[in-house]
């Protein structure tokens, strides 16, 4: 029996050794898959402690705080100026006219009468109250808005500032290397009546890095002097963000450090006497060169609850100007509530409403869409 009971030893001992080695080194069982945004967002109670990142989703630990989000109500405008293609790209104040910026006035086939768009303060503020309520909107004619002849490249505007009688604007143009920005100055006509706009004013801005489709989304004004924001103020960049400081005769005047931010800045608000504004924050997931495995405001003060299930980033950032620099205020975004299914919305365009909320406009994506969103704080 001495025999049998030897193999049946050796026999246990080499299961036991299987085993182990499996458990030690469980690819050699099986192929391990890759998280999915479900398991992302929700570890299990064995790993409760795990952080995970995916595309354009920063990193983040499952004890961060979740903050509230705020709900977008669409604001209904006439149908005549629906259109995706309409491609809007800033909106500005002048006195109580909210205007729309289309970036391109003419239309992309520049057979439309060019003109931008204004909405009164009083109809914003019913509409507010009652969306289903058609909001009335005039038309303001723009000359010299084809500015082909002037700009190699021209691909339309991109921001609009107004300060008293007159106007500013940014341009986005592909004869760079491969972008270059300008900015354009103009005269507002009587009570918004028209706007004529000076080519001979034209300034370069020249982009702070090669990225394709990247120039100057957004500017603010205070204290006197027009402040300029490239849109790319990312980590990626490895160069420290500045925006351009001009005076009102379009002199520029110096370089200013701006804040690392992620994603894209496309549009800002104007700046109240303290200097303090808002920014729109938008990241796209298709924008792969945007993307990050970890994002500095959510690591900070956490982030909302479909942002946390989704890919896309909507949110709005408050900041501050100084003398010799424009930075962050001490805290936390407010994140729009996102679209199901990773449905990103382009904003463009944001201005503030008086102290109750934020008008926001989209470009082409997923449509051209008004809306309006209270402010928490």
């Amino acid at each position: 029996m001495k025999p049998v009971k030897s193999i049946l030893l050796i026999i246990v001992s080499i299961l036991i050794l299987s085993l182990t080695a499996c458990s030690i080194n469980p690819s050699l069982g099986r192929v391990r898959s890759t998280p999915t945004l479900e398991t992302a967002v929700l570890p299990t109670e064995v790993d409760a402690s795990q952080t995970v990142t995916g595309i354009g989703i920063p990193e983040a630990s499952i004890s961060q705080p979740v903050i509230e989000e705020v709900e977008v109500v669409p604001l209904k405008i006439p149908e005549r100026i629906q259109a995706a293609s309409f491609e809007y790209s800033g909106l500005g104040w002048f006195g109580d006219y909210l205007v729309l910026l289309p970036q391109f006035p003419e239309g992309k086939d520049f057979t439309r009468e060019a003109a931008l768009f204004a909405i009164a303060k009083k109809d914003l503020l019913l509409a507010v109250e009652d969306p289903t309520v058609e909001l009335p909107v005039r038309n303001v004619p723009i000359f010299n808005s084809d500015l082909r002849d002037e700009i190699k490249g021209f691909e339309g505007f991109e921001s609009i500032l107004f300060v008293d009688q007159t106007v500013y604007l940014t341009i986005e143009s592909r004869a760079g290397n491969p972008m270059m920005g300008y900015l354009i100055m103009g005269e507002v006509q009587g009570e918004l009546e028209s706007i004529t706009l000076d080519p001979e004013s034209l300034v370069e801005l020249v982009p702070l890095s090669s990225a394709r489709n990247t120039t100057f989304e957004a500017m603010t004004f205070w204290n006197g002097n027009l402040y300029v924001i490239y849109e790319h103020n990312s980590m990626q960049n490895e160069t420290q963000p500045v925006a351009y400081k001009f005076n009102q005769d379009l002199e520029f005047e110096r370089e200013i450090t701006f804040p690392v931010i992620n994603f894209r800045v496309t549009d800002a608000t104007s700046s109240d006497s303290s200097g303090k504004f808002w920014i729109m924050n938008y990241f796209f997931p298709g924008d792969t060169f945007l993307a990050v495995d970890e994002d500095p405001l959510v690591l900070e003060y956490g982030e909302g609850e479909t942002h946390a299930k989704n890919e896309p980033v909507e949110r709005l950032v408050e900041l501050q100007i100084e003398d010799g620099a424009i930075s962050r205020v001490d805290q936390s975004p407010i994140y729009l509530q996102l679209l199901e299914d990773n449905i990103a919305r382009n904003w463009e365009g944001i201005a503030l409403l008086d102290e109750i909320g934020f008008l926001v406009i989209t470009d082409s994506f997923p449509d051209s869409l008004l809306g309006f969103c209270p402010r928490l704080r």
